[in-house]
């Protein structure tokens, strides 16, 4: 199968990027099958890190138009070329503006091929959501982003839930043993409010008691607010920023090494990577229900908790009974938990989702 995949510049350290190389090197790697694709970026200018894409095929299209009617269309042009020229048996957009110039794409190249739609974010927290309609297929990462797509007229027979894939791991993030202090980690972008609502998780901590550290892995334009704000609520002795780490869970492993839980406050996500890249070291996790993914993957009391969004009562309820150690599930058990996620079970749904859209 030719397969090729359209979307803008991407920043090189998000969990598209990790999904991204996964499927690319599922696809190279597939000895049963032929396959070829491209990853195909539409770009304003040369800014986009193109570290992560080391070894695999892929082209960028720059286009520094500012009138965004013409920059789209000289995209689209250019993408029709290049289907005219590669003729993809697939085309698949991963942000809903892809999906737009991909549609116009396919018509100005006169190619007969399925457009399927592959949105990594919850469809209710971003701009210009409704150009994924446009597709023919779609791909849910979690199965809130189906519902949001089926509250857009979108036919569920339509939408293929398939959730991102996590590698297992064969070593283990122990927890700290009764009486120590009580070691929560956070992995991802430093944002007080927005999305992530590092706020929300700040204030949590400054109502637990007892003995108890959070170490934060990852960098943003608001790490200098979140430390003054957690000096302000007297927490700043308690917490430990480590910075960006190109290899957080190698990190976590040397400096960290034992982890009670891993925690997470935000309003919005698509399906969040970390905490299933958490659990595949048997970490328990503790993450706000928001929309969309946490609840795919959390079973309550199993590998985790979840609380309702913004609810900084319940959040520190669960903390401190974190703080003295109450997890009834083992280490084996968490990572067991979600088997379904692991990278051997992802590849064949994602291939026959395509396969079947593909013969439709």
């Amino acid at each position: 199968m030719n397969i090729l995949f359209v979307g803008e510049a991407t920043s090189g350290f998000g969990g598209i990027e990790t999904v991204i190389k996964k499927v690319t090197s599922f696809l190279e790697n597939d000895q049963d099958a032929e396959n070829t694709y491209t990853l195909y970026f539409l770009c304003r200018d040369n800014r986009m890190d193109k570290a992560w894409l080391e070894g695999k095929h892929f082209i960028c299209h720059h286009s520094g138009i500012k009138i965004s009617f013409l920059r789209r269309m000289s995209h689209a042009c250019a993408l029709a070329r290049f289907i005219k020229h590669n003729q993809p048996d697939t085309v698949i957009a991963f942000d809903a503006p892809s999906c737009r110039v991909a549609a116009q794409a396919i018509r100005y190249s006169k190619k007969t091929l399925p457009l399927i739609s592959w949105l990594h974010y919850s469809l209710d927290h971003k701009k210009h959501a409704e150009q994924a309609l446009v597709a023919d297929h779609h791909l849910a990462i979690s199965s809130g982003i189906k519902q949001q797509l089926i509250k857009r007229g979108v036919p569920p027979e339509r939408i293929s839930v398939i959730f991102n894939p996590v590698t297992p791991q064969s070593v283990v993030i122990p927890r700290p043993a009764q009486g120590e202090n009580a070691v929560f980690i956070y992995v991802g972008r430093l944002k007080f409010e927005g999305q992530k609502r590092l706020k929300d998780m700040l204030d949590a901590f400054a109502g637990v008691t007892g003995k108890w550290e959070c170490h934060f892995i990852g960098d943003g334009s608001d790490t200098e607010v979140c430390q003054a704000y957690a000096q302000q609520r007297g927490i700043a002795d308690r917490l430990y920023w480590h910075g960006w780490q190109e290899k957080p869970w190698e990190y976590v492993q040397t400096e960290i090494k034992q982890v009670s839980a891993f925690v997470m406050s935000s309003a919005f996500e698509g399906l969040p990577m970390t905490l299933l890249e958490a659990m595949s070291y048997g970490i328990y996790c503790v993450s706000s229900d928001c929309p969309s993914g946490p609840g795919d993957i959390i079973k309550n009391g199993v590998n985790g908790q979840l609380y309702p969004p913004g609810d900084t009562h319940h959040f520190v309820k669960t903390l401190s009974q974190l703080q003295t150690n109450e997890i009834n599930s083992s280490i084996e058990e968490i990572k067991n938990s979600i088997s379904e996620f692991y990278d051997k079970n992802y590849y064949a749904k994602f291939i026959n989702a395509i396969a079947i859209e593909k013969n439709r």
